[in-house]
């Protein structure tokens, strides 16, 4: 397995045990200025960007868990909390004074903002910088985390998104931005990071593999399929980015907010209410994707979450520690299959599909490669059948969909598949279809009909700005909440 750790390193996994003492380092935040003004302190700020990074990658930030707070607005989790900000989330109603999204976006921001003045200090103190020259790749790493957060904004947040910079300590507000333009300045970002990436190494080949599945994923968002396919066509299938945890430095919260605290549940297509319109079952496909404990209906074998009443369902993907994947080679080979699609070659599609079927795939790729009473072990896909050829492409775009969607489980794309359902798609599986008034509620693409906690599922197909913009004299709020 070609591996990349991104806890607050990056290293190659095989052969040793990525979580050292540098990984339990804890995010700052406050850092005196004399401090950075070397090597050792801009090399500081760089591992203060990655770990950044490991908060929006399974670990929780300033609030909960980026990924998993995305992924409660599709069908990936339900709430089994009492807490109504993540209710009115799961229920697609989300107010933009919501005290769970506040951290979320703040966290997108701020890692924005650490990446940049990373690379501020990196410019001045190296790669050249003595006794202890800096690699030119760490410029790369940080351009990396930069385009990440961006790609989240763009693909989480609505139309009219601003993007500012606080990196040298006065606050520069940002004008709002579409959700293209968000995109078109990851990309941008994605290839100043391969100009510093030309090393041969095995970090700086890592980094680079990173970056290359990235931009790809950000060029699928803009409909630029051919691109993206081009992009990752040299990374290996084996490749993973990960975010790394320590008891010290905290937990994986796909684990905490789960099995541990019982606030959230694997989402499925039924409830006690009935069918979710639009869901995958998660819960009860009996997916090796996305293995489980528990049920959603009768009693389920790891009885209720914290709110007493909803059946709390496991996915066994991710122990206390588990590394979470970033990017991977997996995700490139998606991205392929998609152009496939879209160039009309379903047959090329299945290829593709039935070729990451056919041999089994790391879920969780755990970096000491044995179960711990803090790890729930090695979780890899084992070998499944292959799938038939659709008849039509309208099912060919069903089936990709749904087969990306157990591929990539609780890591954060589920939400952006969702509105390009909808934006690329037209919400009818068509490629290139407009979208209609009808269809950009989420209606034929995002859980819909009654809520498991009362009422019905609501229209929100991305997160609002939060109040906390507002500061900001550019900003008024959403220019639209459309996919």
């Amino acid at each position: 397995m070609v591996a990349t750790a991104f806890g607050l390193l990056a290293l190659p996994v095989a052969g040793c045990d990525v979580k050292s003492t540098l990984l339990d380092a804890p995010i700052p935040t406050v850092i005196d200025p004399s401090a950075v003004n070397s090597a050792a302190g801009a090399d500081a700020l760089r591992i203060g960007a990655i770990s950044r990074l490991r908060g929006l990658a399974g670990g929780a930030g300033s609030g909960d868990s980026p990924w998993m707070f995305s992924g409660l607005l599709t069908d990936e989790w339900k709430s089994s909390d009492t807490f109504s900000q993540r209710n009115e989330t799961d229920q697609r109603s989300v107010q933009d004074n919501n005290a769970n999204l506040t951290p979320v976006l703040r966290d997108l921001y701020r890692a924005r903002v650490s990446s940049i003045e990373a690379i501020n200090a990196l410019v001045t103190y190296g790669p050249t910088a003595l006794p202890a020259p800096l690699p030119d790749a760490d410029i790369g790493q940080m351009y990396m985390v930069m385009g990440i957060a961006e790609t989240y904004l763009g693909e989480w947040f609505c139309n009219g998104t601003p993007i500012g910079d606080a990196s040298t300590g006065t606050p520069i507000s940002g004008p709002p931005m579409t959700n293209a333009e968000v995109f078109t300045l990851a990309v941008a970002h994605f290839d100043t990071a391969l100009t510093h990436l030309a090393a041969t190494d095995v970090f700086t080949v890592s980094v680079k593999n990173a970056v290359l599945v990235a931009k790809g994923r950000a060029q699928v968002d803009l409909g630029q399929f051919a691109a993206a396919a081009t992009t990752v066509a040299g990374v290996p299938t084996t490749f993973q980015s990960l975010s790394t945890f320590s008891l010290t430095s905290g937990s994986n919260q796909n684990w905490s907010l789960g099995p541990s605290a019982k606030r959230w549940t694997v989402g499925d297509s039924v409830d006690a209410v009935g069918r979710i319109q639009n869901a995958i079952p998660f819960a009860s496909a009996g997916d090796p994707r996305v293995p489980v404990t528990g049920t959603t209906l009768g009693t389920s074998s790891n009885g209720r979450g914290f709110d007493g009443s909803t059946n709390l369902v496991n996915t066994a993907i991710w122990g206390r520690l588990d590394p979470a994947i970033i990017v991977s080679g997996i995700d490139a080979r998606l991205i392929e299959a998609e152009a496939a699609l879209n160039a009309n070659n379903i047959p090329g599609m299945m290829t593709i599909l039935n070729a990451l079927r056919a041999t089994s795939q790391n879920l969780n790729a755990v970096t000491t490669g044995a179960a711990s009473s803090t790890s729930s072990g090695p979780i890899v896909s084992g070998v499944m059948p292959a799938l038939a050829t659709p008849g039509t492409t309208q099912a060919a775009v069903a089936l990709l969909f749904r087969e990306k969607a157990f591929w990539t489980f609780g890591r954060g794309q589920r939400l952006g598949s969702l509105r390009r359902l909808i934006r690329q798609y037209g919400g009818t599986n068509t490629p290139g279809a407009v979208p209609t008034a009808a269809v950009q509620n989420g209606s034929t693409t995002f859980p819909t009909g009654t809520f498991y906690k009362g009422g019905v599922y609501g229209n929100d197909v991305n997160f609002p700005v939060t109040v906390d913009e507002l500061n900001n004299p550019l900003f008024k709020a959403c220019t639209d909440r459309n996919a």
